[in-house]
């Protein structure tokens, strides 16, 4: 299922103009890029951070609704999009997703591959509780279905003279955890794919990164946090607030752009600091504000 939205000449690649403002030139103008997870928080604000600096969208997800809403926004903003439902553990549906992108836009120039499978999070606990059900499902998300992506849009960036792919993995694959087992193995499996790929590509001009985000949270769901939390999560980092989606879609939109051409093969930690400093160092801090606050 396709929805077309969007305004332009998708044959000549000439970018729309947004309601109120002046031509301009993005860093990605006459690029096609292509988004999983589209109508996640994530994947929503990369493509919408896409098509602000110039590249014409096909947005996906197996989500319809979200898929058409975050599609929709895009298209009343000026920008030319088209949305594609995909189921993508299911390579038959993922080559008629490739197909219809290059049909739309001529080929695809760079690949965010967003999609994960974070709603079976409440499931994923440590491995003697986790199902192999489970696993299997969650690794066809978060591993096979980023793979079948990659083998089916390489070549078409072989033939447009190369192109970039920006994998999202996650924090919870650079270090271990008591829950997440699945979740946490399949994007450590991504981060090896991702170097695996920018070694085999790279020669022909595809570039190959992925990123680690840590805790991002939507601008609405910032304030449904419980104070003591977002206290106790913040005071482990050493960026002091919350990650938000606008974190990850400018990291996407640079490491898709020229301005990243000597970077590949890399995993972006985006997290607040979160991975760089000792375990005890926020445990310390909140140690600091109580005593501080025990005073006088």
């Amino acid at each position: 299922m396709s929805y077309v939205y969007g305004v332009g000449d998708a044959t000549t690649g000439s970018r729309p103009t947004p309601p109120g403002k002046g031509a301009s030139v993005g860093l990605l103008d006459g690029k096609v890029a292509l988004v999983t997870g589209a109508a996640g928080v994530i994947g929503a604000d990369s493509a919408r951070a896409l098509a602000e600096e110039g590249a014409r969208v096909v947005l996906t997800d197996v989500n319809s609704e979200g898929l058409e809403a975050a599609t929709a926004a895009l298209a009343t903003a000026g920008h030319e999009v088209r949305g594609h439902v995909c189921d993508l553990t299911d390579e038959a549906s993922i080559k008629e997703l490739v197909a219809a992108a290059a049909s739309a836009f001529g080929g695809v120039d760079i690949l965010d591959n967003n999609a994960g499978a974070t709603h079976l999070s409440g499931q994923d606990s440590d491995l003697l509780s986790i199902s192999p059900e489970l696993w299997a499902q969650s690794t066809a998300i978060n591993l096979t279905a980023p793979m079948l992506m990659c083998r089916n849009v390489i070549p078409l960036m072989i033939e447009r003279g190369g192109g970039t792919i920006v994998n999202i993995s996650s924090g919870q694959s650079l270090g271990g955890d008591d829950r997440n087992t699945a979740y946490a193995a399949g994007k450590g499996g991504l981060n090896s794919l991702t170097r695996h790929l920018a070694v085999q590509y790279g020669p022909k001009g595809v570039r190959v990164n992925a990123i680690a985000p840590g805790l991002i949270v939507s601008e609405e769901n910032q304030a449904k946090f419980p104070g003591a939390y977002r206290e106790m999560f913040v005071g482990n980092l050493s960026v002091q607030r919350l990650g938000k989606p606008e974190d990850i879609s400018n990291a996407v939109v640079f490491l898709a752009s020229d301005r990243s051409s000597y970077i590949n093969g890399q995993i972006l930690s985006i997290d607040g600091g979160f991975s760089t400093q000792l375990g005890y160092v926020g445990s310390s801090r909140q140690l600091n504000l109580a005593a501080i606050n025990t005073k006088g």
